[in-house]
């Protein structure tokens, strides 16, 4: 086994945090950083697992107060408290990022993959308001998780590429009177143009 991924490997990870937690953390950030699918999952997880040890420590300060007093309670009690309020504070936020993570996630495979329109159907597959789907939507833009312009006024999304080839298959839409039978034909002077009542060739005035 190669050095690099030794160091990298769960049980180097937590031998590391066990016997020197900064060398353990060191390589708990370049684990996570390697196997994170997107900077929200991977900042999430720092914070949680940066959070559990933080608080592990404050409960280890406070057994070790309990079994040896140092006659310095008030101190101990500081610093556990400070412990326990910045694990309990990045393991909130940990989490927070994680759910945002997955939100993103799920964003861009409906609109990278599924080209999905309506703000509304996306809203519901998040399980979310569509005010914050429009939120969510117009930060993943900005990040470069999808790149699409979102039609607010209309309340869909719009796929630059579609938009443009419809607006190229329009310009070749034509309607057509067949000169034998008299039937309307909705055609597209690209194709071929058959009258679709009798098949007579469509003549068409350009």
């Amino acid at each position: 086994m190669e050095l690099k991924k030794l160091a990298e490997s769960w049980v180097v990870v937590i031998l590391a945090l066990i016997i020197f937690w900064p060398v353990g953390l060191i390589l708990l950030y370049l684990k996570l950083r390697n196997n994170s699918k997107n900077k929200f999952s991977f900042s999430g997880i720092t914070k949680i697992s940066i959070g559990v040890c933080s608080v592990f420590f404050g409960l280890i300060g406070t057994a070790t107060e309990i079994d040896e007093p140092t006659g310095e309670v008030g101190l101990t009690i500081v610093m556990v408290s400070i412990f326990l309020a910045i694990g309990a504070v990045l393991i909130y936020f940990g989490t927070k990022n994680i759910k945002e993570g997955k939100i993103y996630e799920k964003i861009g495979n409906l609109i990278n993959f599924q080209e999905v329109e309506s703000i509304e159907e996306i809203a519901k597959k998040l399980k979310i308001t569509e005010e914050k789907a429009k939120e969510y939507i117009s930060k993943a833009i900005s990040l470069g998780i999808c790149n699409n312009e979102i039609e607010y006024k209309n309340n869909k999304i719009i796929y630059k590429k579609k938009a443009q080839e419809q607006a190229e298959k329009k310009k070749h839409e034509r309607t057509v009177k067949c000169e034998c039978c008299g039937g309307i034909n909705h055609i597209n002077d690209t194709e071929v143009k058959a009258c679709e009542y009798c098949g007579m060739e469509l003549m068409i005035n350009n």
